[in-house]
This record gives structure tokens, sequence and C-alpha cells, in this order.
């Protein structure tokens, strides 16, 4: 029996040995949590089963699209995928969240509260920005491109996120997820406004996307701001005196009176119109998107493409949603004129 047991942990031993030459071992920096055999680059904090940190994982396959991986102590096997929205290569993202350093001298620096917390993997207020770090992992670039800002965007899913607020000393002063005082009421705007593009509604409704199907509301039509709530603004069409609802979602990650005001100016925009060439001039008031065009010329025609899936006005592409399904990309060329609609 006792040459038996030998045996089998000589045999043991020897397979650990021989997956550490083929493979490469490292340690997760901050808990994770692993969704359907699948960890994120966006790194959803929602639900999901915990690789702790400091866990050994072990790098079975890399290539442009995922890294293959294997939690050493459970056996349990993965994707780490990445998104394109975050705007970094995949195995620039993934030593973020695997590295060969072992994170437990990090984690011996930190107070014994902020060590706890880590341990736990639960944020809370008074934590240092290495405690969140280790206890959350990185948060995804394209809401927090600087680990020195004040604030840090993490998703809970693909259509909720929830904020990390630093305070000068660099301890969390809040976590949206808290509940808050709920602020004062604002006094009704009386104020007119005008279009900045052509707006497309339905049932009542202004979309922060602007899903470009239903009755438009032209460029340059003057409305009225009848009330401001945190997800909506609601107003009157002044030529029409229809009344619609602007409204906003989790997607958009910016403040709903912001959103409002970058689609209907104080401004009035007629002489924005008339500097576009007469064809252009003629697209807008078509609410139409050809070859040729500008990028202030389908501006105008379309409204500014949704942020979630156009970061940036100077990129290439602008994408758009012709319905909660359908997508339009416009491409543009060097001269900036729109090349192609897909």
């Amino acid at each position: 029996m006792y040459r038996k047991n030998v045996l089998s942990a000589v045999f043991a031993l020897g397979l650990l040995t021989a997956m550490g030459a083929q493979a490469e071992v490292l340690y997760a920096q901050a808990n994770f949590l692993l969704n359907k055999n699948q960890l994120s680059a966006v790194n959803y904090r929602g639900k999901g089963t915990v690789i702790p940190v400091g866990a050994k994982v072990a790098v079975l396959e890399r290539d442009n699209d995922e890294v293959r991986c294997k939690v050493v102590d459970s056996g349990a096997e993965f994707r780490f995928v990445t998104h394109r929205s975050l705007g970094k290569p995949i195995n620039v993202l993934f030593a973020g969240f695997f590295a060969e350093q072992d994170p437990a001298p990090r984690i011996a620096a930190l107070s014994p509260e902020d060590q706890k917390q880590v341990r736990a993997g639960e944020l809370a207020r008074g934590m240092s920005r290495e405690a969140v770090l280790l206890t959350a992992g990185p948060p995804p670039p394209h809401r927090t491109p600087s680990l020195q800002g004040n604030r840090w965007t993490y998703w809970s899913s693909k259509l909720s996120t929830f904020e990390v607020d630093f305070g000068p000393d660099g301890k969390v002063v809040r976590l949206s997820n808290e509940p808050v005082a709920a602020p004062a009421p604002e006094p009704v705007v009386e104020k007119n406004y005008y279009a900045t593009a052509n707006f497309h509604f339905e049932d009542g409704t202004v979309s922060w996307v602007n899903y470009l199907k239903g009755p438009i509301i032209p460029f340059n039509a003057r409305v009225e701001v009848l009330d401001k709530g945190s997800s909506s603004v609601k107003f009157k069409v002044v030529e029409t005196g229809a009344e619609l609802e602007f409204t906003n979602d989790s997607r958009s990650g910016s403040e709903t009176w912001k959103l409002f005001q970058a689609s209907f100016a104080p401004e009035d925009q007629a002489a924005k119109l008339e500097a576009l060439s007469p064809e252009d001039r003629k697209r807008v008031s078509a609410s139409e998107v050809e070859p040729g065009m500008s990028r202030d010329a389908v501006r105008m025609a379309w409204g500014p493409p949704p942020a979630h899936e156009t970061p940036s006005f100077q990129s290439s592409t602008w994408t758009y949603w012709k319905s909660k399904t359908a997508k339009v990309r416009v491409k543009f060329g060097k001269d900036d004129k729109v090349a192609a609609i897909e």
C-alpha cells in the first residue's frame, strides 16, 4: 500500500511538472468573474464563477481573438475574449488580468481593512486605488482611459454600469450603486432650443440613439423645454405643438441633459446649414446621407453617431442604428467626405 501511494504521488508530481514545462503559468491580479466559461476584457462585475486574486492560471493557447486558459487548482478551462470598443490588443488587456508576479506582496502592503475587502472581493468606501484594482481588476479603458482619474467606470452587465469615485486622497468616496440623497427638483426651464439635426421619434419618444425611422423633427426646428428629469427631457415642438420626450439609457454613459443639449442647442442653426454646399443642404433637408457628403452635413442629416459605437467624431467610420437590431455604417475617405455607406 505504501509503495502504491508513493507511486501515485510521483505520478501526480510528474503531471504537474509536465504541465509547468508546457504551459505559461500566471497569477490572477484581481478577483475575476467567469460567465459560461468566458472572461471578457470588459471585466463584467455582475455575477459569475470567481477566479480569486492570486489564483494560478495556465495559458493553453493564444491567438488574436482569444486566450484559452485553465485554472490550475480547479482545472476549470475558460476563454479570455475582448471587444473592439476597448481599443487595445488582446495581449495588452490580458496582461492587466494575469501576470507573472504573484499579487500577494501587493495585498500584504495594504491596510488590514483593505486586505479584508480584497480577499472578500467587495468594494467599499475608504479603499485605496490599489485595493480597488486588486479587488475588482482594471476598469474598461474606453470609459476609464487613465487609472489616475477620479472616476472609474465598470460594467455590471452589457447594459448597466457603476462608478467608483475617488477623493483627493486617492480613497473611495462613493460607489454609484449606493443610495444617495435625492437632489432638489430643478425648476422647469422656459427656454427655446433648436434641433441640430433631423431627429426621429416614435410613440412620442426621441431616443438619444436617434433610430433612423419614424417621423422627423427637422433640422433647426424650434422646441421648448417643458421638464427635465434624470433619464428624460420633455419638450414641445413650437411649430406643431407636439409634446415629445427625449430619453436616455445606460449605454450612453452620459447625463441626459448633456445629451439633449448636444441634440438641441440654444443657438439658431440656420447659418450652419447655409455654410454647406447646395447639394449637401438638399440632402440634409431630405434626411439623406450619400457619398460625397461632408462630416458636418452627415451630422446634420442623421445627428451625432451614438458614442457607444462611435467614441470620436474623428473616426473614419460612424455607426448609426436603423432600428434596435439593424445598423448602418458611414465610412469617410481621406478628404473627410462620405466614401461608402454599408
